[in-house]
């Protein structure tokens, strides 16, 4: 059998040597089949394998119902999209449309807010004026913060306006609203100070040193002559001993006349005092000794100044510049209020 020894010895030698087996020969009779169902591309075809065909017709099956399902579905759901699409947009218009009713209302609590803390401000301004109290000072700082917010509030809001009226008018606000706060600060700045009554600060800074020292010349003058005075010298004392009575009672009115309240004084005072205090120094002036004739001179000077102050004094009195922060808060701050009321209300009406 040389075949068989050729390929023993053969296998024999490759072992022995390390080298890889040999490519087992088939017998000459076999014969393969090039059938073309067995190339790599088609073994799935094979009729050998039945379960691999059902695999993919099966498969097949499944793709294919897949598709119709989602062609199906396409075709349903094509109106249901029109129609949120149709409702989005209505729910769109209708957000536009109301935007602007959004817009008024966020303007009127702006506006109602402003309005709060002006009447606040005005309202602890004026319980400060009558009370001096630190509680109604800081209550009105606390309303002016607020108003001044409520004021930058509405200037942001005003990005989105097309009304040219209402522009110009915030402009205006504004300034008033400066204008305003300046006011009132400098109403607040005098109340508890000499300053809220300018008269009664000249009366205590200069009619009234002047009048005290005025008594203390007439004093001075009648020890002088006491003095030297004889049973005979009655006549020439008694005018001097009259200035210096006089000068007490005037004092004495004048306190009475000039309250520290803005009250009515309790009584007129009558300016007829001065002619007959004037026509006492002279009596005094003729009855005086040379050496006293000085001090007469001053007293004079004294007398005469502390009139002319008393001169404005009365006419402060008599009129509404006596309280000047009362005055102020009336005539100067009280108008800005009612300007900007008038813009507000014309917001308000237009809203």
């Amino acid at each position: 059998m040389p075949f068989s020894a050729t390929r023993d010895a053969e296998a024999y030698w490759r072992t022995r040597y390390g080298l890889p087996p040999g490519a087992q020969r088939q017998p000459s009779g076999a014969r393969r089949r090039n059938h073309p169902f067995r190339l790599p591309a088609f073994r799935f075809l094979s009729p050998r394998r039945p379960r691999m065909r059902l695999w993919i017709a099966g498969l097949f099956l499944v793709v294919t119902g897949i598709a119709v399902l989602l062609l199906s579905f396409g075709s349903v759901d094509e109106p249901a999209s029109a129609n949120a699409v149709t409702a989005s947009n209505a729910v769109a218009d209708g957000a536009a449309s109301d935007a602007p009713a959004a817009a008024e209302a966020d303007f009127s609590v702006l506006l109602s807010e402003f309005s709060s803390a002006r009447e606040a401000s005005l309202i602890a301004l004026e319980g400060y004026l009558l009370t001096d109290g630190e509680g109604f000072r800081q209550e009105w700082l606390d309303a002016t913060v607020r108003l001044q917010s409520a004021t930058d509030a509405i200037e942001r809001r005003s990005t989105t306006w097309k009304d040219g009226r209402r522009l110009v008018q915030l402009v205006e606000m504004k300034r008033v609203v400066g204008q305003m706060i300046g006011e009132q600060s400098a109403v607040a700045a005098i109340i508890g100070t000499p300053n809220r009554y300018p008269g009664l600060q000249l009366f205590n800074e200069d009619v009234r040193p002047a009048l005290g020292e005025a008594q203390a010349i007439s004093a001075e003058v009648l020890n002088a002559m006491l003095a030297d005075s004889s049973p005979e010298d009655a006549v020439a004392i008694d005018p001097v001993a009259r200035l210096r009575g006089d000068l007490e009672d005037l004092r004495t009115a004048l306190l009475q006349h000039i309250p520290l309240s803005g009250e009515e004084p309790p009584f007129a005072f009558d300016t007829g005092s001065f002619d007959m205090l004037r026509e006492t120094i002279r009596n005094v002036r003729d009855t005086a000794p040379a050496a006293a004739q000085p001090k007469i001179d001053r007293l004079v000077f004294l007398v005469a100044s502390a009139e002319e102050k008393l001169q404005r004094i009365f006419a402060l009195r008599e009129s509404r510049r006596w309280d000047y922060a009362e005055y102020a808060f009336k005539t100067r701050a009280m108008p800005l209020v009612e300007k900007l009321r008038e813009i507000i209300a014309e917001w308000e009406r237009a809203a």
